[in-house]
Parts: C-alpha cells; sequence; structure tokens
C-alpha cells in the first residue's frame, strides 16, 4: 500500500534504527501518536506508519485505501491506551485498550516491527467481528481439528463440506492459490448462483478470466473457511490428468485466518490458531504476491549457485518450474539442463504450455539440499512481467520431500525433512508418459518418440493392466510404482488392440 504521508519519515526511522533496537522510551512515544490518530479518526497519519506487510484479515494493498476508513471513522472512542508491552518473535507487542463514547471497552494487540511500524493491529479485526489475531501469537498454539490428507499424482486433496449439502466433496489444497475454487459442475449441480461477469484473477500460474460466486459457507473438519469470492472454474481437464474427482481448490482462504500444519508422513492435515510453538527450527520467511507465498532458495547448475525466489506452490505436480527471467539470471539455463526433454503442463485455465525439461545439480531449501531435481523451464516467445519478482515455482514432487506448517500472520513456513527424503529424486519426465483414467481403465495419453518409454515399446492408447506385477488403481499408484525405477526396473503388462503386451522400462541411471 503507497504510503499517503510521512514517507520522509519513515525512511529516516530505518536509517536510525538498522542497527540497534528502539528504546522504550521511542516504543511508547510511537504508541502515544497512534492512539491519538486513532482517536481523532486520523486515516492518512495512521496508513502513513503501517508496514508494506500490513493487512486487516484478507485485505492488503490497494483494497487498505477502501477498508480503513470504512473499519475507523464509525467508531467513536472516548479514550485509547496501552500499558503492557512485549518483546517477542523480533517483534514488538503491546496491549491496547480503547474505550468507545458508547459501549464497552475494547481490550486488542498492537504488533510493529524494530522500526516501529505497525505490521498488524488486532482492533480492526476485533471490528469486524473477528479474533484478535496478535494476541493469539502469544498465547501457546491450540490445535483446533485434524483431518485426513488422500494423494493422487503427488498432490493433496481434503475433504470439504458445503452449507446447505450433506455431501463430503473433494478439494485440491493448494498455496498457489490465490481464491478458492468450485468446479462447474458442481455449481450447477448446487443451483449456485454465479456472477456471468468474468474478472481476472491470479494464480501461480498465469491466472485467467473467471466467473465468481458472492458467498459460500465452507468447512474443513468443522472448521469455517471464509472467503470473499469463489472462482468458477473448468476442473475437468485437471481432472483427467491427475486422475482425482476435483470438486474445488483451497489455499490462501485457509492459510490467511490458521496455520495449517502438513504431516505427509501419516498424511495429516492439523489445523491451529496462530499460537507459538516451543522450539521452532527451519522457519522459511515469505512474501506473498497474490496472495501465494515465494521463498528464497539456491539452485546450483553447472556446478555455480543461484540464489532465487520461488513461489510454494503444493497445487503444482512438479519439483521446480523456471520462467525467462531463471534462465537469463542463471545465464542460459536451457543449454545447462541435463537429461533434457520437451515437456508440457495445464494450469487452472486449462491452458497447456510447452517447456524444456531437465535436472540441474541440486536445490537448497529450508537448510536442506536435494540432488538431481527435474526442473522445467518455460520460454515462451512473448514475455509476461510476472517473474520479475520470482524465477518460477517449486511444487510437490519436491515439497512432497518436507513436513511443513504455514504461518501466514507472521510471515513463515516452518519447513522439516519427511521420511521419503532419503529417496533418490528420478526423472520421471523422461519416460516421456502420462496416463489418463478412463472408468476403471488406464490409458496411455501421451508416449513422447523421444521418451523412454516410447524406446521401450510403449505406445499412445495403450491400456495398462498392470505395473511392477500390481494392478493399479489410481494414477498415482501408477506413479509410485515408476519411482522404484531408482532401484530396479519396472515390467507393464497393456492390452493393445486385444492382444496383452508385455514390456520393460529400464531403472534409471543416477
Amino acid at each position: 500500500m503507497k504510503k499517503l504521508i510521512f514517507i520522509g519519515l519513515c525512511v529516516v526511522a530505518n536509517t536510525v534504527f538498522a542497527q540497534q533496537e528502539p528504546s522504550d522510551l521511542q516504543i511508547k512515544y510511537a504508541l502515544q501518536l497512534f492512539g491519538k490518530n486513532l482517536k481523532r479518526h486520523n486515516v492518512k497519519d495512521i496508513a502513513a506508519v503501517l508496514d508494506e506487510t500490513f493487512h486487516i484479515a484478507e485485505y492488503r494493498d490497494r483494497d487498505l485505501t477502501n477498508v480503513l476508513p470504512q473499519v475507523i471513522n464509525p467508531v467513536v472512542l472516548d479514550t485509547v491506551y496501552y500499558d503492557t508491552i512485549v518483546k517477542r518473535n523480533n517483534r514488538i507487542y503491546a496491549q491496547q485498550t480503547a474505550v468507545p463514547k458508547n459501549g464497552p471497552k475494547m481490550i486488542s494487540w498492537v504488533r510493529m516491527n524494530k522500526f516501529l511500524m505497525f505490521d498488524r493491529i488486532g482492533h480492526f479485526e476485533q471490528l469486524m467481528g473477528l479474533v484478535d489475531p496478535v494476541g493469539q501469537e502469544l498465547q501457546p498454539a491450540k490445535l483446533l481439528a485434524k483431518t485426513s490428507i488422500f494423494r493422487s499424482s503427488s498432490l493433496m486433496f481434503v475433504d470439504v463440506k458445503i452449507k446447505g449439502s450433506n455431501d463430503i466433496y473433494h478439494f485440491l489444497f493448494d498455496s498457489g492459490a490465490g481464491a478458492t475454487s468450485l468446479s462447474e459442475v458442481l455449481a450447477n449441480k448446487l443451483g449456485l448462483k454465479v456472477n456471468q461477469k468474468a474478472i481476472d484473477i491470479k494464480t501461480a500460474g498465469k491466472g485467467g478470466q473467471f466467473k465468481t460466486i458472492d458467498t459460500l459457507e465452507l468447512s474443513v473438519a468443522g472448521i469455517k473457511i471464509r472467503g470473499n469470492q469463489l472462482v468458477v472454474a473448468d476442473l475437468s481437464g485437471l481432472q483427467k490428468v491427475i486422475g482425482r474427482q476435483i470438486d474445488g481448490i483451497i489455499g490462501f482462504d485457509m492459510l490467511k485466518d490458521y496455520q495449517v500444519a502438513i504431516d505427509l508422513d501419516n498424511n495429516e492435515m492439523s489445523i491451529y490458531n496462530f499460537g507459538y510453538f516451543e522450539n521452532e527450527l527451519n522457519k522459511v520467511p515469505i512474501k506473498l504476491t497474490n496472495n501465494i507465498p515465494k521463498i528464497e532458495v539456491n539452485l546450483k547448475v553447472d556446478g555455480l549457485d543461484y540464489k532465487t525466489r520461488m513461489l510454494f506452490d503444493t497445487g503444482a505436480g512438479g519439483a521446480i518450474s523456471g520462467n525467462y527471467f531463471l534462465n537469463a539470471y542463471t545465464n542460459g539455463l536451457d543449454e545447462k539442463l541435463k537429461n533434457k526433454m520437451a515437456s508440457a503442463s495445464m494450469d487452472l485455465s486449462g491452458n497447456v504450455s510447452k517447456s524444456e525439461m531437465g535436472t540441474i545439480d541440486a536445490i537448497t531449501l529450508a537448510g536442506s539440499t536435494l540432488k538431481n531435481p527435474a526442473l522445467s523451464l518455460d520460454l515462451p516467445k512473448e514475455q509476461s512481467p510476472y517473474g520479475f519478482d520470482r524465477h518460477g515455482l517449486l511444487g510437490m514432487s519436491l515439497l512432497g520431500k518436507f513436513n511443513f506448517r504455514f504461518n501466514y500472520n507472521l510471515g513463515y513456513i516452518q519447513m522439516s525433512p519427511n521420511k521419503s527424503f532419503s529417496v533418490p529424486m528420478i526423472p520421471l519426465y523422461a519416460l516421456g508418459l502420462g496416463f489418463e483414467q478412463n472408468g476403471s481403465k488406464f490409458i496411455a495419453k501421451h508416449v513422447d518418440e523421444k521418451g523412454l518409454a516410447y524406446k521401450a515399446g510403449l505406445r499412445a492408447g495403450d491400456e495398462l493392466i498392470s505395473i511392477n506385477q500390481i494392478n493399479p488403481n489410481s494414477v498415482d499408484e501408477i506413479t509410485q510404482q515408476l519411482r522404484n525405477l531408482a532401484k530396479n526396473k519396472v515390467p507393464l503388462e497393456i492390452n493393445r488392440n486385444q492382444q496383452k503386451v508385455k514390456i520393460e522400462l529400464k531403472k534409471f541411471q543416477i
């Protein structure tokens, strides 16, 4: 959000306090000024001392220009004062008591950074009828609910309930989803009123124009999910590729209000309030762009290290996806990829983009290094500006090797390697193979002539009967069996023109 006044003062504050912590006297003075401006309804001066990360519930950036006056102006305050100051999480907390001219006093907390800029004010959430998120940070985290995670094609799904329906629906858990999505099929089935005018929605991919639903009450494990608008999208294309029913996609609307912990060792999701955990390790700072988190990682390419930013996207199935800007940053990554071949991917709009696929030496994130990760490089002829602040995204083929917990309130993701971390990463893309589920059948939809599967004898249209002596029940089960190529060869039995054919995929040389 652009600051309205006092920009020069903010620059001075950053310079003065860059090398030292503010004194108690400076903290009290900043609080006193803020309290006076809150009482006077001085929106401009309040806006001037807000940190760039400041938000009220889901409202941030340009939205705050309209939201701030709506929250501040209607409430006439008689007194505002501060009596308790706590230093924690490298931040400064102060308890605020606001006494209105009519009605009970309101007690909440504010949070400042070391430059005495306010980055969260619980009083504003209270005025919107929500729980003060800042006060929660000073209490131990409270477990609100647990639910199972279901995996398919390395992606994660959770059960979601919709108010007014007794059925349970299957939503993709996608940190790259800046808005909650509902499938067109389900929207029609439930008879929901859909706004016919499409609006521009940003996603971890290229985004697009989508119709929306204004209000719909969702819940995960009994926990309500709030959101301004739900996107209505045709998810049939993604459903075929993933091989599992997709009723919707959920991400930011859940993560903005709760801490969400993902335990892939036990396939569980735990939902907490924004309280603290003891002895937290491997906290990776995040910044939100279009409500999607990005983190800093280190890529090793051709023996050289490149520190860069990537979107943290649990809705992407691959390992690493790079863009034009990553290619330029690494001085021609397209020429440095190992085991290179062509590939393709699909986004929420159903757009299919072609890319170069290969492996790099390693990637390091959260203090852990993974060797030989696969990377797809999208180099379209026309470049969009979306990559200036990051060089691509990380998907579940890589993120799935960690357990993690999102904390959007304090701006980090806590990560730790899970049991699959030690399993070598293998370039499954080199098979040049893609299966599609058609009822109970699994058909080889895509078989690249340059891929290892084609060279082994597989052809497009072949029906898979068994893989590794197992009759698969899902595309995900096929993928899991193909991962055995890290250690052994994998036999396939297929049906081609009503005849059974045996094919053997060779072990990967890593």
